[in-house]
Formats: C-alpha cells, structure tokens, sequence
C-alpha cells in the first residue's frame, strides 16, 4: 500500500515542462455491490468517492491513479430460516481504502479535434480505461459459517484463529468507459463514466471457509481541474 502511494506522489510531482496535460480529479458515485464464489449470497449497495491525478502521455493516452473510500454492503445466506420458509440474511461487506492506477483511451466524438503534433484534449471524447487496483480494508465484515467451523474443529483439523479473520489486502481488475465533457474553456471537465471492479483474492484466509471475493460495478460524476497553464502543449517526438 506505501509503494502504490509513493508511486502516485512521484507521479504527481512530473512538472508542467514534460509536455502534458495534467487533471487534478474529484470523483464520486455509486452502484451494486456483490460477493463471487459464494452461492446464495445477494447483492447489496456500493457508494464511494475520492480524489486522483491524470497525466496524458500521448494524444489519446491518458493515466490516472486515484485514492478512494469504497464502501459495499451485501447479504451472506446464514443456513437459517424463518417462520414463513425464508432465508435469513447476514449483513455483511466492508468500507475499503483503493487505489486503481488506469490507462484510459480516448475516442473523440470529432476527430479532426485532435491537432497533430500537440497533446491538447478535444472538447468532448468517449474513453476507455482499465488496469490493477488494490485495496486496504478498514472494516471488512463476511460471514464465517460456524456449522463449517464447527466441522473442521470435530475433524481434529481446526481453522485457526488468525484464519477467522478476514482478509484486508485485496487486489484486483477494473475496467470502465465513460464521456468525458469540456467545461469553462477547457479549464475543467465533467466526466460521466462506470466501472467494474473484479476482486481476484478471497476474504478469506483458509479455503475450509469457502471462497468470496469482491465485486463492484458502479457509475461516478468526476470534476477535472486543470494544472496545466497552456491549452495545448507540443508534443516531443
């Protein structure tokens, strides 16, 4: 978590002379939340917001790492029911720390926008963007089945107790798109976008307990300040 961190102050202190475009981003929304791996679990509410750097590096490749607070709730099944036949729930999810580094491709909607040999953003694009993400969970919350514990334990093969704590490090996959607007003379921009984010560790620490792993698609608002003086800067080829 500290080298992604330093590696986005780094970023962050490039100055102005390296002929880009730099954003400084405040971003925010929300979506669906879910666990995949566990059967019988069911979606729940996502909501989260931070602030990023942008750097474009070529006239249509831009990178941006952000820093977020991801929060999700879900529903884990808990083998019980109620009087009417209906499943009991277990509240669980978590609120996490994320930090997604993204490579974004812009797509104008007027291609002859683009001047050439300059690195200027048009007035309005379409993007793509994907690339690893990781995240620090601050209050992660699963379920932990005590029928399974319960079987391990009679086994004489106990889950351990450092085992019944669920996993804070996770590290994924996010990939997205979105239309990106340009407002007050390109000065600053509107972006309306969604991503998905794919979780590839489980929550928990032993595979006795069985496998959840995060998931999230989610749409934002992102309002970009520029920190770049000139409009346009010449490319260096």
């Amino acid at each position: 978590m500290k080298k992604i961190l330093l590696a986005l102050f780094v970023l962050a202190l490039i100055p102005s002379t390296s002929n880009a475009q730099m954003w400084l981003t405040l971003k925010g929304g929300g979506g669906l939340a879910t666990v995949g791996g566990y059967t019988g679990s069911v979606g729940g509410l996502a909501a989260g917001g931070g602030l990023g750097y942008k750097h474009q590096i070529s006239k249509r490749v831009m990178i941006e790492g952000d820093i977020l607070l991801d929060t999700r709730a879900v529903l884990y099944p808990n083998g019980l029911v109620d009087t009417d036949g209906k499943i009991l729930y277990y509240t669980g999810g978590g609120t996490y720390i994320q930090v997604p580094i993204t490579v974004q491709y812009m797509i104008p909607f007027k291609k002859k926008e683009l001047i050439p040999y300059r690195m200027g953003q048009p007035k309005s694009y379409w993007f793509l963007e994907g690339g690893p993400y990781i995240s620090y969970g601050t209050g992660v919350l699963p379920y932990f089945d005590p029928t399974i514990i319960a079987l391990w334990a009679a086994n004489d093969d106990p889950i351990s107790e450092d085992n019944l704590k669920p996993r804070k490090i996770d590290f994924g996959i996010t990939a997205g798109l979105g239309i990106n607007f340009s407002i007050r003379d390109g000065k600053n921009r509107l972006i309306v976008g969604g991503r998905t984010n794919y979780g590839m560790l489980s929550i928990y620490k032993d595979k006795k307990l069985g496998k959840a792993t995060n998931l999230s698609m989610v749409g934002y608002l992102a309002l970009d300040f520029s920190l770049t003086k000139r409009k346009h800067i010449r490319h260096r080829w």
